[in-house]
């Protein structure tokens, strides 16, 4: 089994939250058992470091969250992806491949 990183994409802002439908998300995930490792978070507010010294600025991505499941395959991961709910609230996911971790 591979883990691959699922990132959630939507309409950033503070009412993105309140479009969440939390039943249709632990549905999904309950649906995937074992195979999620972390279910993640959803996102609130980012800064972007665009370089070194410049400073953080407000970011524009529509960044809303992430999560880790585990799949056989690419194939696998992507057929799981199409299932998630961020569909339904007008969002996208964006998934890829972990390799091993950064030491």
């Amino acid at each position: 089994m591979e883990r691959f990183l699922f990132v959630y994409h939507g309409t950033p802002g503070p009412d993105a939250a309140t479009r969440h439908d939390r039943s249709r998300w632990a549905a999904w995930f309950d649906g995937m058992g074992s195979r999620v490792i972390d279910r993640g978070s959803l996102t609130h507010s980012a800064v972007e470091v665009p370089r070194r010294l410049l400073g953080p600025k407000e970011s524009a991505s529509s960044l809303c969250g992430y999560s880790i499941v585990e799949a056989a395959d690419f194939n696998e991961a992507v057929e799981i992806g199409e299932r998630c709910p961020i569909f339904d609230e007008d969002g996208s996911v964006e998934i890829a491949r972990l390799t091993m971790p950064l030491t």
